[in-house]
This record gives structure tokens, sequence and C-alpha cells, in this order.
């Protein structure tokens, strides 16, 4: 009898002293680090030219080409007046807007009709040492294209003055 009669007061102060255990120990709360490495979250070298909107719509916007690295490029788009319900595609075309050449250098991603913007990504990247540096010799242009139609194009490189450059 002696023997239950202990192991019923172990229980309860090992209970008793587990709670002091678990209920004494503070959580350190840490601020979060809002700072950014050196350098990074800045890009400052870009070159940006107007896409006009074509003959009947009034889509129109921005192609903007930041120089991220030597091999990487960014690409961003933004369309103004897309329609919510559409998916347009994107590319950089060969020549001149009036010299009507089919020839697509670089695809790039699908534009939101509810965003105006890059469907999967804020950028599309160009892995290609080089290409923002020889961006003002380009003789290119890009399209925006819904289906079949052309909605919105632009001249850059040679063919065009950077509305904006840094």
């Amino acid at each position: 009898m002696k023997r239950f009669f202990h192991k019923l007061h172990i229980l309860p102060a090992f209970g008793i002293l587990l709670l002091f255990f678990l209920t004494s120990c503070e959580q350190q709360v840490y601020e979060p680090n809002l700072n950014v490495a050196p350098g990074g979250g800045t890009i400052s070298t870009y070159t940006a030219y107007t896409l006009a909107s074509s003959d009947g719509t009034n889509v129109y916007g921005r192609v903007v080409f930041y120089k991220y690295s030597s091999s990487v490029t960014l690409v961003q788009i933004g369309l103004y007046n897309t329609d919510s319900g559409m998916a347009y595609s994107s590319s950089i075309y060969q020549g001149k807007l009036t010299e009507s050449l089919s020839t697509v250098l670089k695809p790039l991603d699908a534009i939101s009709g509810a965003t105006g913007e890059f469907s999967s990504n804020k950028y599309y990247v160009i892995n290609e040492a080089g290409f923002y540096d020889n961006l003002s010799s380009y003789n290119a242009n890009v399209k925006i294209m819904a289906g079949t139609t052309l909605v919105a194009s632009g001249n850059i490189g040679i063919n065009a003055t950077p509305v904006a450059h840094s």
C-alpha cells in the first residue's frame, strides 16, 4: 500500500514540474531583417521603348530591358487596356515594323489580359551574353498578338529612340 501511495504523489509532482518548464521558457521575438545585400535588389541600367496600339485597338504600353549582368537581360512588358479574359503572345521580331518580317528572334512569355504583364513572372529572362550591351544595334521590333491579330508593337534597337534610358 505504501508503494502505491508514493506513485500517486510522484505523478502530480512530475506534471507540475513539466508544466513549470514548458511555461517558463520565453521565446525570443526577432524583428525581420529588411536590409538588402550590397547591390541586391537594385537594377539601375535599363532601356525602355514604347509599344503603340495597332489599328482598331487601344492596347498600348512599354517594353523595358534591364541589364542584370553581362550575361542576363531582364525584359518587362506593361500594357494598358488589355481584355481581362485574354492571353496575349509577345515576341521580338527581326527588322522594322514597316518591313513586316515574320522572323521571330526571341519568343517572350504570354501576357495576362487581367494584369497587362507577363503571366508567369514579372520578368522574362534572356540568358545571352552581351544581349543588353548590343541592344542599341539590333534591327528588331516587339509585337503583342491576340491570337493572329496584332494589338500593339514597337521598334527597338537601331529602329527607335528609347523613351527612357539609364
